[in-house]
């Protein structure tokens, strides 16, 4: 039976979201209100018959915590203040954990409220992509200034690199004990590494990342997010430690069967661009696809990326559909 659940499921596609969002005047307040991070969890799964429910928070928090004066601003995205390489002082020792109270608490009330079968999925992002954002100081079509330190301040990009593997780990930690079923680590960046560093960077991390929480009792699963990486998921699924691996929409499943590391799970693949077109054939062609060559095995329906603001809940329901009745649910 395949489980199935999406990828930014509790976001801009559905319109009450909007109403809850409205309750806050800036996002970072919006993911510090329990209420409301309860409400925006939970809402997707009044729409949708899905598997798990994700909680709703975001990678920038890290950043945040460590005081880098992060911001979202409306059609641009998050910002905040640049890192300088080699300059900038590296906050070590900051208590993540207490800062991030409100995103504890609400993990703890929906894991007591959800029902049983529906499981808790926290996540954090991975430490490239969040070294990405903080050297940059927002978002970027090539990161080249995180290229660049990466090459020019390598020192001190691999110490800031090791910073974050242990607030990531004290995070993860956190979603953990606080209720959590499932654990995912976002590298939405990781395409941006040069090939002879993506070991250093993506998978090194993410397995130190999971070494810590095995070394603190954490032993729930963990869904590793290489966006992009094209080949270097072979190794990323073999070496980086984590239990299910999420593919985006570039990736041939039947390469990824052949080559991928047999003793994991795979999530994802379905372009979320196909949610968007009403009445779509091709929808219904695709998720059957990749149900069949799936089939049997360790596999977990969802998107190869979030599901985009204008993408149609029709559409989200009918996949659902597919999916149920392939798994004669229906």
């Amino acid at each position: 039976e395949t489980p199935i659940w999406f990828l930014r499921q509790a976001g801009r596609h559905i319109p009450e979201y909007f109403k809850i969002r409205k309750k806050e005047a800036n996002f970072i307040k919006f993911c510090l209100n329990e209420e409301l991070i309860i409400e925006s969890t939970q809402l997707p799964l009044k729409y949708y018959d899905l598997d798990a429910a994700i909680i709703f928070s975001d990678i920038l928090m890290i950043p945040w915590a460590m005081n880098r004066n992060v911001q979202f601003t409306k059609n641009h995205g998050p910002s905040m203040k640049p890192m300088i390489p080699g300059e900038t002082k590296i906050l070590k020792n900051i208590c993540i954990v207490s800062k991030l109270e409100p995103l504890k608490n609400s993990i703890t009330y929906l894991r007591n409220s959800l029902p049983k079968s529906t499981g808790l999925i926290g996540f954090a992002g991975a430490p490239w992509t969040l070294a990405c954002y903080m050297i940059e100081g927002k978002g970027s079509k090539d990161f080249i200034n995180t290229r660049k330190a990466l090459w020019s301040s390598h020192k001190w990009f691999m110490e800031l690199i090791e910073t974050l593997i242990i607030y990531i780990a004290d995070i993860l930690e956190m979603q953990a004990k606080a209720g959590a079923d499932i654990l995912m680590i976002f590298d939405s960046w990781s395409h941006m590494i040069p090939n002879s560093f993506f070991n250093k960077c993506a998978i090194r991390p993410t397995a130190r990342i999971v070494d810590i929480l095995r070394s603190r009792n954490i032993s729930l699963p963990v869904i590793g997010f290489p966006f992009k990486a094209g080949a270097s998921i072979e190794k990323y699924s073999f070496e980086s430690k984590v239990d299910c691996v999420a593919l985006d929409w570039s990736v041939d499943l039947n390469w990824a069967i052949m080559n991928l590391n047999k003793d994991i799970a795979i999530q994802g693949n379905l372009d979320p661009a196909s949610l968007i077109p009403s009445q779509s054939i091709y929808l219904r062609k695709s998720v059957n696809n990749i149900l069949d060559i799936m089939k049997d095995k360790r596999f977990i329906f969802n998107v190869g990326h979030g599901l985009t603001p204008d993408c149609k809940i029709d559409n989200v329901k009918e996949v659902i559909k597919i999916v149920k009745k392939y798994n004669g649910k229906i």
